[in-house]
C-alpha cells in the first residue's frame, strides 16, 4: 500500500460504495418512493435498479421515470426518495460500513502527508453526515458536492474542477460505477481506478470500455502492492 501512495500526490474518492456501502440504501429507498407513487405492487430488483440508475447517459434517472414510468413529476418524485434515503441511514445508522480497507488506505495517505478529496453527486448534507459517522472523512482537503455543479457525473465537470484546484498533482481517483467511470475516464490528468466486483451490473461493459489503471474489489487488495 505505501508504494502505491508514493506514486501519487492527491487521491480522489467518489463517496457512495467507493468510501461507504450506501447503495443498497438507494435502492431501498427508490423502490419505497415508487411503490408509494405508483401501486404497492411496483418491484424491480436490484441488478435491474443498477442498470436504469447507473448509466453513462446524462439525465438518465429523468428519461427512466419521465419516460418509462410515465412521471410527470420526476423532481417531486426525486426530492421524496432523498428524504426516505436520509431516514433510511438514520434508522441504519450503527451499521453503516466503510468499504473494506478504506480506513488503512486514508491513514496511510495522512500519514505519507498526501492529500485526498470527495467528488460526490451527493448533497453536502450527505457528505457532512458521513463524516459525522466516520470522522476520519474530515480529514479530506477539499469535499465536491452537488450543489458546486451544474452538471451532474457522469458529466466531468466535477473533475475538471478537481484539476483545476490541485494543478500539478499527481492524481488518482477511485469510482465505483459506471457514471463515476465515464465522467473521471474523461480527465487525462486522472488515473482512474474501478472498485468494484464482478457481479456489478456494468462490470464487463467498464473493463472492455474504458481506460483504467487498476481493478479492485476493495482497498484491501493494495496491501499487497
Amino acid at each position: 500500500m505505501d508504494y502505491f501512495v508514493n506514486k501519487y500526490d492527491l487521491f480522489i474518492f467518489d463517496l457512495d460504495d467507493t468510501l461507504v456501502k450506501t447503495e443498497k440504501f438507494h435502492y431501498n429507498a427508490w423502490l419505497y418512493t415508487l411503490k408509494e407513487v405508483l401501486s404497492d405492487d411496483f418491484y424491480i430488483d436490484y441488478n435491474y435498479f443498477i442498470s436504469k440508475f447507473h448509466s453513462n447517459k446524462i439525465d438518465n434517472i429523468k428519461s427512466y421515470l419521465t419516460n418509462e414510468l410515465l412521471i410527470e413529476n420526476y423532481e417531486d418524485v426525486i426530492k421524496k426518495k432523498n428524504t426516505y434515503y436520509l431516514e433510511f441511514i438514520n434508522c441504519e445508522k450503527n451499521n453503516i460500513l466503510l468499504i473494506e480497507g478504506a480506513v488503512e488506505l486514508l491513514e496511510t495517505i495522512i500519514n505519507s502527508n498526501k492529500k485526498f478529496v470527495i467528488v460526490s453527486n451527493s448533497l453536502k448534507s450527505n457528505i457532512d453526515y458521513f463524516s459525522e459517522i466516520f470522522p476520519i472523512l474530515k480529514k479530506s482537503s477539499k469535499n465536491y458536492y452537488r450543489e458546486l455543479f451544474t452538471n451532474k457525473k457522469p458529466d466531468p465537470e466535477c473533475y475538471l474542477k478537481v484539476v483545476s484546484d490541485f494543478k500539478n498533482y499527481r492524481m488518482v481517483g477511485f469510482e465505483d460505477s459506471i457514471t463515476g467511470i465515464h465522467a473521471m475516464a474523461q480527465i487525462k490528468n486522472i488515473d482512474t481506478v474501478f472498485i468494484n466486483n464482478s457481479n456489478y451490473y456494468y462490470y464487463s461493459y467498464i473493463i472492455e470500455n474504458y481506460k483504467l489503471s487498476k481493478t479492485l474489489d476493495n482497498y484491501e487488495t493494495l496491501k499487497i502492492l
